[in-house]
């Protein structure tokens, strides 16, 4: 019987890893935009968190908070977003982002990226195993900004916003504050008093129904916020995943993005 349970242990081992698969989506101004899937073993199907990281940055960021959610039983979609790691393919070309924040956002249109993420999030809700009335999002700097943005579009559950930065076009804050009054997700933003353009963003979300704006002295930005704080958000995500979910309609209303060459500001 011992030996027997032995035997078999690699096997329940193996089992309860995750599913992993790696994913690509062409959008509609021609980027091949690539990400990871990984789906929990647990039984039934998972709430997902789909992850954009920030600028210069790509997926393999979040892999602290990633490996978290995984854990406690919630589906992570981790993109490259357009311009960023092996997401520089737009038709023939290739359209990568430099260090220079202003010239990237030009060439490879930020302000397109919430659309991005609502074409992911139309696509991993119909994945095996994915509950697609529980789905959440999660950005770092320009990712965040876009995350807040997008949210009207995606209709997530809940949004975290790690140092929302960038934005463009006219009266960025303006837009952020307004599509989260839209979106009426529960909200996460942390920002630091020494990140100018994250602190006021951070500070315009607090008055809005369902945020929860955590500021804290220092200069992080992003990603410094992990590992410190994976817990604390994979635990939030834990818990307000495991709400009620939100109803979705069969047929997502397209989420409008700007038509114009948009003038990008700082992270």
């Amino acid at each position: 019987m011992r030996i027997g349970l032995l035997l078999s242990l690699p096997a329940v081992l193996a089992a309860a890893q995750p599913a992993v698969r790696e994913m690509s989506l062409v959008t509609p101004d021609g980027f091949t935009v690539k990400g990871t899937l990984t789906v929990p073993a647990q039984a039934g199907r998972r709430p997902v968190v789909i992850l954009a990281h920030q600028f210069g940055y790509d997926r393999t960021g979040w892999k602290p908070l990633a490996e978290d959610l995984n854990a406690r039983g919630i589906a992570t979609l981790a993109l490259d977003l357009r311009g960023h790691g092996q997401s520089t393919r737009k038709g023939d070309a290739t359209v990568a982002v430099t260090t220079d924040f202003a010239a990237s956002s030009a060439a490879v249109r930020f302000d397109l990226i919430p659309g991005d993420l609502a074409q992911a999030a139309q696509w991993v809700r119909k994945q095996p195993r994915i509950d697609g009335r529980r789905v959440g999002l999660a950005g770092a700097s320009i990712g965040a900004y876009s995350a807040l943005v997008a949210a009207p579009g995606v209709r997530p559950v809940a949004v975290l916003a790690l140092s929302p930065g960038g934005g463009w076009g006219e009266k960025p804050e303006a837009r952020m504050v307004r599509a989260v009054e839209q979106a009426k997700a529960s909200v996460f933003v942390a920002a630091a008093e020494g990140d100018p353009i994250a602190l006021a963003n951070a500070q315009a979300l607090k008055g809005v129904f369902g945020v929860y704006a955590r500021i804290r002295p220092g200069k992080e930005h992003g990603f410094a916020y992990l590992p410190e704080l994976t817990e604390t958000l994979g635990g939030w995500f834990g818990e307000v995943l495991g709400r009620h979910p939100v109803a979705v309609p069969s047929k997502a209303a397209p989420l409008q993005v700007p038509a114009e060459d948009p003038k990008a500001q700082p992270q």
